[in-house]
């Protein structure tokens, strides 16, 4: 089955100015998830989708591919409240046209996914015959979540909580997980199913390393980030 990458990046970031153009480890931010999708072997096409021109450019002249394609957004269409989930699903005839088959969906700031991330995620949906979303662990567990009150005093998520019933080892706590954002999978299809609410509908998580889960949303981020490419390639030059 054929295979649509489609990676979004709007210009407008507030909370961390042109992230998504962000050098990061020699590269712009976007650049290492379009190179993930493009480098992917079941991947036939990619789709940039911008609100901006200079990024548009800027993606070109780092990767020189055919398999590139723009989808340009209007300023209403980008805007900070605007949910990727509901772009793509109204706009669906609009950025896949005739295409069948599956998509991609690869958010940029999730920069250390990789190709073989992308493989391995679209096998698992081959084989399982099913949506798949990308996954990680929770660095603690759940089970010792709570919220705080106005007034300081803590409220445990869960009724069970170790801090209430006092079994607090850890090989007692389960394991839990969360989406990471770096792979969403199905059927450009279901985006034209008006029962289609998320992209977690009848899912399955493939998982992926912690280390390899960094979402970029502020500067300790992208040193984190940065810190594990060069621990990955000690001997590489970067700009």
């Amino acid at each position: 089955m054929s295979l649509t990458a489609f990676v979004p990046a709007r210009s407008g970031s507030k909370r961390l100015k042109g992230k998504n153009i962000k050098l990061l480890a020699g590269k712009p931010l976007v650049v290492w998830t379009i190179e993930a999708c493009v480098g992917a072997e079941a991947v036939e096409q990619v789709i940039f989708s911008t609100d901006s021109m200079e990024y548009w450019q800027i993606v070109k002249k780092h990767v020189p591919s055919d398999k590139l394609v723009l989808d340009f957004r209007s300023p209403e269409q980008a805007g900070d409240k605007v949910k990727i989930f509901d772009y793509v699903k109204q706009q669906v005839d609009k950025i896949f046209q005739n295409r069948s088959g599956q998509f991609l969906l690869a958010l940029p700031t999730m920069p250390l996914r990789t190709s073989k991330h992308i493989n391995e995620a679209v096998a698992l949906s081959a084989s399982r015959q099913s949506p798949v979303f990308s996954a990680v662990e929770y660095e603690a567990p759940v089970s010792f979540a709570f919220t705080i009150g106005e007034d300081d005093s803590w409220t445990p998520l869960q009724q069970n909580s170790p801090m209430v019933t006092g079994n607090t080892r850890s090989q007692d706590q389960i394991s839990a997980y969360h989406p990471n954002g770096a792979i969403y999978i199905r059927n450009i299809d279901d985006l034209r199913e008006e029962s289609l609410k998320t992209f977690y509908q009848q899912a399955i998580p493939y998982l992926m390393p912690r280390q390899d889960s960094v979402d970029i949303d502020t500067p300790f981020d992208f040193e984190l980030a940065e810190h594990l490419i060069r621990a990955e390639s000690p001997g590489a030059k970067y700009e």
